[in-house]
């Protein structure tokens, strides 16, 4: 951790600052961020155990706000997660009933809902709750990816039995390539083309044709290859309908994981506060609704493999990081509680000792490994600030410098550089009021060239790249919003930088140049600010503007 805001705690930790196992004590919202430039697009999986907002007051916590304010920190987390996550990389989010719908819309917003993967209801209780109109027995657990055809193609499957291999897989005709399973060589012919409808001649001499609203998998050269390769199935009489023979030896075996999970097989809340009571039987509160290991680690099994880092930021008991260390994955783990202090590290130091609760007998768990614990200390950023612009403020003349966009790109090449919450729709219904805009938060005002004109007077643009100039007093990590100068106009419409990046010149086109290299900014459209144009005074080169939307409101004609 190279950042002077992470402060390593030697008494806290087992092993040394460059432990590739992390705990890092603050709020998750400072500290995301800060990982980005280390550990941007390398998480392979995150599970989070977020505070519920069910109006509870609980030991370590209090989980009482107000939902728009427990939707909007949940997706500012969220956004930052995905920054994190590898391409193929995946969100877990734990949550009950109450929220469960409220989150989903949230998390569609962030991930896409294309890249919602699926919803598991796990049994949390065993027992019956009399009190209530009915008894809750089940949570939910909601799986995003950042990429769903990336993370479909990377996830575990379930491993199966000799049997269910056996099973499957026969060799009827002696194939000296081994046992095989036949499956259909028609598909649904939705998508179909010409050349998928023909008639196949079976060894017999058995003419067959696709069922009715169906195709043949292959075009006719591809079946006769196949057919020619002893690829193709027509039965012991060779007379049957054709199939397509699928070999044991290059099978991905395994079972597509089910989205109801049992709580004898994944344990319970009640098993979880057991184990955490045999490691801390000397402690009269404990954490209140802990997470089971075994839950973790179906969860990790399916979403990782060793040495995949792990991420948990609501860490609360520490299940999530101890379950990471015990299946040899890497993680980091953020937590502003005290029970990160009081139960965290001792479980994960116990742990290292060998303690054999949890899913310990099951993974043959003997003990072993390291850690390096981290405190947070945002200060150390602000004073840096505050001399910064203490030196600049006893300067009478800001000199303007060109940005060195190479020296950038060799910094951090196509990661993002920084990503803002985003504004939620709900709290702010009228933006063409003044007072519904943020006045506190930087703006970024710059001149749009004619030919990109259209897409900003439309509101359709999703990204803007700078000029081959861009200047260096424009401090990328305070910019929130952006607004488009329409020469001969000025400004009217307001948008939100959600991250600024290393790209091309005109980049997704067919015009895109990557020797061109660019600043750009992924935006979003938010809507009109004024009625109609206004005229503000673009300060640096005649280009840009970089203030704050208080002094811009106060700067229009």
């Amino acid at each position: 951790m190279k950042d002077i805001k992470f402060i390593y705690e030697a008494d806290s930790s087992m092993g040394t600052s460059d432990s590739q196992n992390i705990l890092i004590k603050g709020n998750n919202k400072e500290i995301l961020p800060s990982l980005t430039k280390e550990f941007g697009g390398r998480i392979k999986c995150v599970y989070i155990d977020p505070p519920y907002n069910n109006g509870d007051t609980y030991h370590y916590y209090n989980d009482n706000v107000s939902e728009a304010n427990w939707l909007k920190d949940i997706h500012c987390v969220l956004a930052y997660l995905k920054m994190l996550l590898t391409k193929d990389g995946s969100v877990w989010i734990s949550i009950d009933d109450s929220e469960m719908a409220y989150l989903k819309v949230e998390a569609d917003k962030v991930f896409g809902r294309e890249n919602h993967a699926g919803t598991i209801i796990w049994q949390q209780r065993k027992t019956r709750e009399n009190r209530a109109v009915f008894s809750y027995n089940h949570e939910y657990v909601l799986v995003y990816a950042k990429d769903i055809a990336k993370f479909k193609k990377s996830r575990n499957l379930l491993p199966v039995g000799k049997d269910f291999i056996s099973s499957k897989y026969k060799n009827p005709d002696n194939d000296p390539r081994g046992p095989w399973q036949s499956i259909s060589a028609s598909v649904q012919a939705g998508h179909a083309v010409p050349s998928q409808f023909y008639t196949i001649v079976s060894p017999s001499g058995i003419e067959h044709n696709p069922p009715k609203g169906r195709c043949w998998v292959y075009n006719e050269a591809k079946m006769k290859d196949e057919i020619a390769s002893g690829n193709i199935w027509f039965g012991a009489s060779g007379s049957n309908t054709p199939r397509i023979k699928k070999f044991l030896s290059t099978a991905k075996i395994g079972l597509t994981p089910q989205t109801l999970w049992s709580g004898d097989e994944y344990g319970t809340t009640d098993s979880a506060k057991k184990h955490l009571l045999t490691l801390f039987h000397e402690q009269e509160k404990i954490f209140d609704t802990p997470k089971p290991e075994e839950l973790i680690k179906h969860i990790l099994e399916i979403a990782t493999n060793e040495g995949d880092y792990v991420l948990d930021c609501y860490l609360g008991s520490g299940t999530t990081i101890s379950t990471a260390h015990k299946l040899k994955r890497k993680y980091i783990g953020v937590e502003i509680g005290d029970q990160m202090t009081e139960l965290v590290v001792t479980r994960l130091k116990r742990v290292i000792e060998g303690e054999q609760g949890g899913i310990s007998t099951s993974v043959n768990w003997q003990g072993g490994g390291d850690f390096a614990f981290f405190s947070f200390d945002k200060t150390k950023e602000e004073i840096q600030k505050s001399t910064l612009k203490k030196d600049s403020q006893s300067n009478k003349k800001v000199v303007y410098h060109q940005l060195d966009l190479f020296s950038l790109f060799d910094e951090y090449g196509q990661k993002p550089i920084t990503e803002n919450c985003m504004v939620r729709d709900s709290e702010y219904p009228h933006y063409g009021k003044r007072s519904f805009v943020d006045t506190s938060k930087n703006v970024l005002i710059s001149l749009v060239k004619k030919d990109n004109e259209k897409i900003f007077l439309d509101g359709s643009a999703t990204i803007y790249y700078t000029g081959k100039k861009f200047p260096t007093t424009v401090a990328l990590n305070k910019l929130y919003y952006f607004m488009p100068y329409i020469k001969g106009k000025g400004v009217r419409d307001l948008f939100l930088i959600k991250i600024a990046r290393l790209g091309y010149r005109k980049e997704g086109t067919i015009e895109e140049n990557k020797n061109d290299l660019r600043l750009v900014f992924e935006i979003e459209y938010v809507g009109q600010l004024f009625d109609d144009y206004k005229k503000v005074k673009l300060e640096i080169w005649r280009t840009f503007t970089d203030t704050t939307m208080g002094k811009m409101m106060g700067l229009v004609e």
